[in-house]
């Protein structure tokens, strides 16, 4: 594939990544905010409330993890071969993980959860969880709130998989294992010396 078009794919997958960080910092860094507003966040924390809900801090962090990993990229330390591997993985986890809590976790790893699920299987969780709300969002019979953000960040992390799987097989830069960024290659010029 060309540079020019590399480069295009690049920024599309940026601006993917930006979005989808920005959802899950947004929502995750709200929830940790109400927390501390209520004087809970130290007993979040440390109770083992943050393990039978671990959203907020997960989301928190992973949006930071994305963003840390375009910074590294953008400096060269990532080489963009590892870079579409974690993001893809990352991405890849999301999906996962929402599947998963929405299924076989029953939207939380408490015992309070562990009574079952309402849902069917992974067609009731994708019909009730994706769908409906995309379909209420399209038609005006839903109010957008939180189950239509997270199916909009789901086609996001959909999109943003399928990209950087491309980029990985087609992105000549992907091939090169060391970073290509002049300011990188100037700290190893200067070690050498």
């Amino acid at each position: 594939m060309e540079e020019s078009a590399a480069r295009k794919l690049r920024f599309l997958v940026l601006q993917i990544v930006g979005a989808v960080a920005a959802i899950h910092f947004v929502v995750g860094a709200a929830e940790l905010l109400r927390f501390a507003a209520g004087g809970l966040l130290g007993e979040y924390l440390t109770g083992g409330q943050a393990l039978s809900q671990p959203e907020p801090l997960l989301f928190t962090l992973s949006a930071l993890a994305l963003l840390g990993g375009v910074v590294a990229v953008g400096v060269g330390r990532l080489d963009h071969r590892r870079a579409y591997l974690l993001g893809a993985g990352l991405m890849g986890t999301y999906i996962v993980g929402w599947l998963a809590w929405h299924s076989v976790l029953s939207h939380g790893l408490s015992e309070a959860a562990a009574g079952g699920t309402s849902h069917l299987g992974l067609v009731d969780v994708v019909a009730s969880h994706y769908a409906d709300p995309l379909v209420g969002l399209l038609t005006g019979t839903d109010q957008p709130g939180r189950e239509t953000l997270a199916a909009i960040s789901k086609t996001l992390e959909a999109v943003a998989l399928a990209l950087f799987g491309t980029l990985l097989f087609v992105d000549p830069r992907a091939a090169r294992a060391e970073p290509d960024n002049p300011v990188a290659s100037m700290g190893g010029e200067a070690a050498d010396e």
